[in-house]
């Protein structure tokens, strides 16, 4: 859901070359920048894949195509440094190296930051790439190596670095410069494998020795079609949420025949970030950084075998995700809107979403609700796909695809697309709070607002075929029904359920109650079929009948 009407793409949760496992780490030896001889002997054969519209380039070439930027913060504009680079004033050891003011959005200054300097958090120099770019250089492009050593075990390795100027995968992670690594760690003077950084999943490790493929001494390294994530082989792999890296043996790319070391590139040192800001929430696709010598590198000496099983992928959420949950901050969107809220109602299969500027005012900016649906899950990691159905103030994107993940107990929601990009984080909600989907009405105390936002809830829960939430609001008139001799909730309502059509089902997902027809007395709110709006979808009462609300114990409930 983003408020300007725009193309949207789905973001993949983990990027290639992302380092998830804190297990042992390494920098680039300063005793030692390694053996050119030894670092061309191991460097892989790639394969391309079959198609790669976006190849290997470059890294000077790409720098002197482009533009260097600064990034001021969220509420300030980008200022421009240079509008052609000199790779050479990126360097660590440069006497004119470039330098830019970090200033607030008044133009007050704190300081000069220098290029090779890191900046203050959420802001700091980046490249916005030139024109011709995207396709790359093609199997004649360098691959950068360096030497690292684990200061604390004194493991050596050997990490080759493949530069993209255009990351492109399918249904997401689309962004400028884009680098990517594989290691080769070195046991007695002799590879010990290949650790491969992918998207999806954790680094892993295939021996040198076994299944392992080489041409002579070079491993074989598979990079996924507009990703460039790096696998052992070729193949198809289900990337959570929701994308898929392709592999083929495709063009080669024989990196040994142009292998450099990094330590001596003119750009050696600069700490920017390779590509215009995409401002997608994850790490690694906001801004990506590059190799440099302050860089410590996550799981280059690591045992977990590239044959490991990776979690399955299901088709409906696990059941930590199920519940009702809201935010407690705004969500933040690029390109910048009025602040709005979420909550959200997720199922295993069917969820209910609602946007809101605000809960407790009449008049919002933006009042829209819609349906989730899953398109694939772990237990932690989901893919949804959102579909808009009602709107009552502002505008939404009709359609689009989310990234869902679980961290301590909060739900992290992104969605992104070329243009623009959603993140929020979410929280369990009580039950006694006003579900999504439902005007901002009072979600407790003997007052008609209660008993329709109570009653909301209920249509929402028969939409979603939610046996817990139906039988608990209409328990006394279930009650009352099953002491007539039509059986108990659990097994009526899904009686019920059958005679709905799915086209009705879906509209209640999101329906509302037109309060103008509704009768109220104290204690008691009588509410006609006709009364439900769902969109184009009529109801009457041989649909869902005329429903009687009754407050009951501090609670609405559905009577009759």
């Amino acid at each position: 859901m983003r408020v300007p009407v725009l193309v949207l793409a789905l973001v993949a949760v983990l990027v290639a070359g992302c380092d998830e496992e804190p297990k042992q780490v390494s920098g680039p030896s300063r005793e030692s920048t390694g053996d050119p001889a030894t670092a061309a002997r191991y460097a892989p054969l790639v394969f391309l894949a079959d198609g790669e519209k976006n190849l290997p380039m470059d890294a000077t070439r790409y720098i002197e195509k482009a533009s260097l930027w600064f990034l001021h913060g969220d509420d300030c504009d980008d200022h421009e440094v240079a509008g052609r680079v000199d790779a050479a004033r990126l360097n660590e050891k440069a006497a004119d190296g470039y330098a830019h003011e970090q200033d607030d959005c008044a133009g007050n200054g704190t300081k000069d930051v220098k290029v090779t300097e890191p900046a203050a958090e959420g802001t700091g120099f980046f490249l916005k790439a030139g024109q011709g770019t995207r396709p790359g250089d093609g199997p004649g492009a360098p691959v950068y190596w360096e030497f690292h050593k684990d200061d604390k075990t004194s493991q050596v390795a050997y990490v080759y670095w493949f530069f993209y100027g255009y990351n492109d995968l399918d249904r997401g992670n689309k962004h400028e410069g884009d680098w990517e690594r594989v290691a080769v760690p070195m046991k007695d003077g002799k590879p010990d494998g290949v650790v491969f950084y992918k998207h999806g999943g954790l680094p892993c490790k295939v021996p040198w020795e076994g299944k392992l493929g080489k041409s002579g001494d070079h491993p074989h390294v598979y990079a996924a079609k507009g990703s460039h994530g790096s696998y052992p082989d070729s193949g198809n792999t289900y990337i959570v949420p929701a994308s898929v890296d392709s592999r083929s043996a495709g063009t080669q790319w024989n990196t040994w025949e142009n292998a450099r070391a990094l330590p001596r590139q003119p750009w050696w040192g600069y700490r920017g970030w390779w590509g215009k800001e995409s401002w997608v929430p994850v790490p690694g696709f906001d801004r990506i950084p590059g190799p440099g010598p302050n860089r410590v590198i996550n799981n280059v000496f690591i045992a977990k075998s590239c044959d490991d099983a990776e979690e399955p992928v299901a088709t409906e959420l696990s059941a930590d995700f199920e519940g009702e949950w809201e935010t407690e901050k705004p969500a933040t969107q690029r390109p910048r809107v009025t602040p709005y809220h979420i909550r959200l109602s997720l199922g295993r299969q069917q969820s209910t979403v609602h946007y809101r500027t605000t809960w407790d005012q009449p008049d919002p900016k933006l009042d829209c609700a819609g349906t989730w649906t899953v398109t694939g899950s772990t237990r932690h990691l989901a893919a949804m796909h959102e579909k808009i159905e009602s709107t009552k103030a502002g505008r939404c994107v009709p359609e689009g695809n989310l990234s869902l993940e679980l961290v301590d107990g909060k739900l992290r929601v992104t969605y992104t697309g070329d243009n623009v990009a959603m993140a929020a984080t979410l929280v369990k909600r009580a039950k006694t709070d006003a579900p999504p989907g439902t005007s901002p009405r009072a979600a407790s105390g003997n007052t008609t607002e209660a008993a329709l936002a109570r009653f909301e809830e209920y249509l929402h829960a028969v939409g979603n075929e939610n046996l817990d939430v139906v039988c608990d609001i209409a328990g006394p008139g279930a009650k009352k029904a099953e002491q007539e001799g039509f059986g108990p909730c659990r097994k009526t309502m899904p009686v019920m359920f059958r005679m709905i059509s799915a086209t009705q089902k879906q509209a209640l997902r999101t329906a509302t109650v037109d309060t103008k027809q509704v009768t109220a007395k104290p204690g008691e709110v009588k509410v006609p079929a006709k009364a439900i709006k769902a969109g184009t979808v009529k109801f009457t009462s041989s649909d869902l009948g005329d429903r009687t609300i009754t407050f009951q114990n501090g609670q609405w409930y559905v009577t009759d």
